[in-house]
């Protein structure tokens, strides 16, 4: 993935307003010039995230990153309002995944494929807890992020209850409901939430859900993949809008 590393190239791209994913600052440091770094990123509502050293070698391919890289866009994200409007306005009911929390690149990538293939209009995402949009992200997906409508917001909470206020339901898939997936009626204008294996759905948005539902199993492994459980789900979400229009 394309990076800046180095105080002053990144601060020259943050007055450039250049389209950056994430900022990696290294832990510990509290020079003024990371301060300026973390408030100019936060008036563009970009990220930063502590990260040791290792892992801004790692990213920098081993370069000389002054404790500071910077993640470039590879893809171009839609706003959730014009996501919905989009929808609505070609006449269609807003089918959408919400992930959350999902950090593995890999699990995201082949997330953002399914939903290509069967159907989603759209994937929306926190930009902070959740991979951003990667190569890695790019491959996995076999290039369906840039067939796909890929929505990034700040926070997911509130994305939820505004998808709400546009009359759009909210599913939420946990383990830990008693209503299964065969109960769900996925007819209506939705968007479903899929969290990770090892954390799931953050409490808040299982609260703030319509319906919570759950993938029945019969085996003795503790869970589905993600990317696995949500390839079911979507199988099942067009399984019910489309199949009646195909008999």
């Amino acid at each position: 993935m394309p990076v800046i590393f180095g105080i002053n190239p990144l601060l020259e791209a943050l007055k450039a307003k250049e389209a950056l994913e994430k900022i990696y600052i290294l832990s510990g440091q509290h020079r003024p010039v990371f301060g300026k770094i973390q408030k100019m990123a936060r008036e563009l509502n970009i990220p930063t995230v502590q990260a040791d050293r290792k892992k801004l070698d790692q990213i920098s391919g081993g370069k000389t990153h002054q404790g500071v890289v910077a993640l470039l866009t590879v893809v171009s994200y839609i706003s959730l309002e014009n996501l919905v409007d989009r929808v609505q306005k070609a006449g269609q009911d807003p089918n959408f995944i919400i992930a959350d929390r999902i950090t593995d690149p890999q699990n995201f990538g082949a997330i953002i494929r399914s939903s290509e293939v069967l159907g989603i209009q759209g994937v929306i995402f926190s930009q902070r807890d959740s991979t951003p949009v990667t190569e890695q992200v790019v491959k996995a997906s076999a290039g369906a992020v840039f067939h796909l409508d890929i929505c990034k917001v700040a926070n997911l909470a509130n994305a939820v209850e505004y998808l709400q206020k546009c009359g759009i339901w909210i599913y939420a898939s946990s383990s830990h409901s008693e209503k299964t997936i065969w109960e769900m009626d996925f007819t209506r204008p939705q968007a479903i939430i899929i969290g990770s294996e090892g954390r799931g759905i953050r409490p808040l948005l299982l609260k703030k859900s319509d319906e919570v539902f759950r993938i029945p199993q019969q085996g003795k492994t503790e869970s589905l993949n993600v990317s696995v459980a949500a390839g079911i789900i979507m199988t099942e979400i067009m399984k019910q809008r489309i199949s009646p229009r195909l008999k």
